[in-house]
């Protein structure tokens, strides 16, 4: 995801739509995969033609994509995925302070 943005909704004055402007990544080394038993995730990035913007509403989970450090042998122009947790994984609960018996 490069950015996010509001427009107008064009069915309600008052009201505005978030988008997400998207990076699309060809599909993963499989010898990486492979060797690393499907733990590493490393994609080509298929550069800035390969841009789509989407409503944030739709997405569901977000990664990061992060350069892989090279090394002798490897493909060029690798990321790798870097998962984070999905509000399916955390509970917002905040802190609570018991005042009982102040």
């Amino acid at each position: 995801m490069q950015f996010y943005f509001l427009q107008e909704d064009p069915d309600n004055d008052e009201k505005f739509i978030a988008y997400a402007l998207i990076s699309f990544y060809g599909p993963p080394d499989a010898d990486m995969l492979e060797q690393s038993s499907h733990t590493l995730v490393a994609c080509p990035y298929l550069g800035e033609n390969n841009l789509s913007i989407v409503r944030a509403s739709t997405i569901i989970s977000v990664v990061s994509m992060q350069p892989l450090p090279r090394r002798l042998g490897d493909p060029e122009n690798l990321w790798f995925v870097v998962e984070k947790s999905g509000l399916d994984d955390t509970e917002m609960t905040g802190y609570v302070d018991n005042m009982e018996g102040c």
